[in-house]
């Protein structure tokens, strides 16, 4: 069985991520893969490193010509068995189109919470035969569009378990982002774009600041709000309590020294930083959308406030910064649900039955 798998992410976010684990997955099985990514990205290096066939191309838009002609060059020459595409940004539609045009089996991974109008998703779902929601929230919110329920499958996200166990010491993470040993360090993952709420939690870490001297936030991400974000840290005198990480490709090794990661998302997926943090035991807190609730159980891993409800995110975070009681029961408990609702085999052993009732 031979797979052609698209992500177009130049960044290595979640999704490229998933399909890391996913392509070194199947490979394990003697399923053959071939990786079409864009030129420039830290998914190509790390599929090459593992023996993956890529082929550097990248997807503009919907109408990226250049993108389409090589495509169905590719398919044609390659001969693949499935197409699998894990991307937006215009190679969901050109690659839908021209596998479809080609009678090529195909499948699409949604990895958002959020919708084009219906009718346009409607086109760009007609054009798969299989559709795949790594979150329960997705696969309702597709369904909910008018999107035929037996296209749709529900394949988790899944964390490499393994490699977060290489956690580097606690002396070379405090050397690092120049902490101090009693430092109570509050971490937060995401691109910085309006989505992800970041400017609401400097306002919250503001707040807190005032009673909690010791407490450092640590942003990691990089996106077109920071120089926003580092003027309003520095308007509130936070610039030696903020430290803007950028994007660390070896931040999984650091996880583990975190004492609490906050997510301020208004719409997430899933997100694959809270797999992360909870698969290692660090609680999080977070407003209650999209698909953190299955990440999230309040109360039990962590704390979930009602989407821009600052005040009651605010009394969380504190709750757990004086709570160390509360913040192992919630680590004790996160690490458990993460090792049985999220593991990588789980995830590539559905992949692989998927693949071989299409074909």
């Amino acid at each position: 069985m031979k797979i052609l798998h698209i992500e177009n992410g130049r960044n290595f976010y979640g999704g490229p991520q998933q399909v890391l684990y996913l392509c070194s997955g199947l490979d394990q099985k003697g399923i053959k893969n071939i990786v079409i990514c864009h030129p420039e990205s830290f998914l190509k290096n790390q599929l090459e490193k593992i023996g993956i066939k890529v082929i550097g191309l990248a997807c503009k838009s919907d109408f990226d010509l250049i993108f389409a002609l090589n495509l169905y060059k590719i398919i044609r020459r390659e001969k693949p068995d499935i197409i699998h595409c894990h991307s937006r940004k215009g190679a969901d539609f050109l690659s839908g189109f021209i596998a479809k045009s080609m009678s090529v089996s195909n499948v699409l991974s949604r990895r958002v919470d959020s919708y084009e109008p219906n009718i346009i998703s409607k086109i760009r779902c007609s054009l798969f035969k299989k559709i795949i929601a790594i979150s329960k929230k997705i696969y309702d919110e597709t369904s909910e569009v008018g999107i035929d329920k037996n296209k749709l499958t529900l394949i988790k996200s899944a964390v490499d378990l393994n490699q977060l166990s290489k956690q580097e010491s606690k002396s070379v993470f405090l050397e690092k982002f120049n902490l101090e040993d009693d430092d109570f360090v509050i971490a937060t993952v995401g691109q910085l774009i309006p989505r992800k709420g970041h400017e609401q939690l400097i306002e919250i870490f503001s707040e807190l600041k005032r009673s909690n001297s010791r407490i450092k936030l640590l942003v990691f991400g990089q996106g077109k709000l920071e120089a926003h974000l580092r003027k309003i840290s520095a308007e509130n005198n936070l610039s030696k309590s903020i430290k803007f990480c950028g994007f660390l490709y070896d931040l999984d090794n650091y996880f583990s020294h975190f004492d609490l990661v906050v997510h301020c998302a208004v719409r997430e997926g899933l997100g694959v930083s809270l797999l992360k943090a909870a698969a290692v035991g660090v609680p999080i807190a977070a407003f209650r959308v999209g698909g953190i609730p299955e990440v999230v159980h309040h109360k039990e891993t962590g704390l979930l406030s009602e989407l821009g409800d600052k005040e009651s995110l605010q009394k969380n975070i504190e709750y757990f910064i004086v709570n160390k009681k509360f913040r192992l029961t919630c680590s004790i408990n996160a690490k458990e649900w993460i090792k049985n609702q999220f593991s990588i085999d789980e995830m590539i052993d559905k992949h692989t039955k998927l693949y071989e009732n299409l074909i």
